[in-house]
């Protein structure tokens, strides 16, 4: 008897840091009551758009009409400092209702207040339909995670994601400069004629 309720002490023991450990990804905000709306989920493999828990729950937009909660996570085995996205619809259109009128933290690069604590903006075509989403304090590897809010009520076919990096490899620069030199010499040689 004794072994099991050691057995029971080690099994709590271990439950109880793990349960105080998951915290939700999204806070509630509005009517965002069951937190995200849409989770983004970034993996070596590609990355997804699905439904969140206030989403699955009827509601869909945090302000009850014309805007979403986005949480992210990034479980690749790299940091991720920015994500694109584009839409058939004006998910950059902001109009001044974002998360942090609703509540949430927000930090000092976000000027649109859609970003959260850890978003911000840029890369904003004219339609307002594609952007990046950067991160102040990139996304850890193996779950770092954050959240940010965008217009339109979305359901997750309308959220595409692009590349989540946009900086070039350094061997397109070697290609780049090769193309540059022998463009220049051609030039040069045409010149001298």
């Amino acid at each position: 008897m004794k072994i099991l309720h050691i057995a029971a002490a080690a099994a709590l023991g271990l439950l109880v840091p793990c349960a105080l450990h998951a915290a939700p990804l999204c806070p509630a905000f509005g009517y965002a009551t069951a937190g995200c709306d849409l989770v983004i989920t970034v993996t070596n493999s590609g990355t997804s758009v699905a439904a969140g828990p206030s989403f699955s729950l009827g509601g869909g937009t945090y302000d009850g009409s014309d805007d979403t909660l986005i949480g992210i996570i990034n479980n690749s085995s790299s940091a991720l400092s920015m994500i694109n996205l584009s839409s058939n619809t004006d998910i950059f259109g902001f109009d001044g209702d974002g998360i942090n009128t609703f509540g949430a933290p927000g930090n000092a690069s976000d000027t649109s207040g859609y970003g959260g604590p850890d978003s911000f903006f840029t890369n904003i075509d004219p339609t307002f339909s594609m952007g990046t989403v950067d991160f102040v304090t990139p996304l850890a590897a193996g779950g770092g995670n954050t959240y940010f809010s965008l217009e339109e009520a979305l359901v997750p076919s309308q959220v595409v994601v692009g590349p989540p990096s946009a900086v070039p490899e350094p061997s397109t620069f070697v290609l780049l400069g090769t193309g540059l030199a022998g463009f220049c010499e051609a030039v040069r040689r045409r010149l001298a004629l």
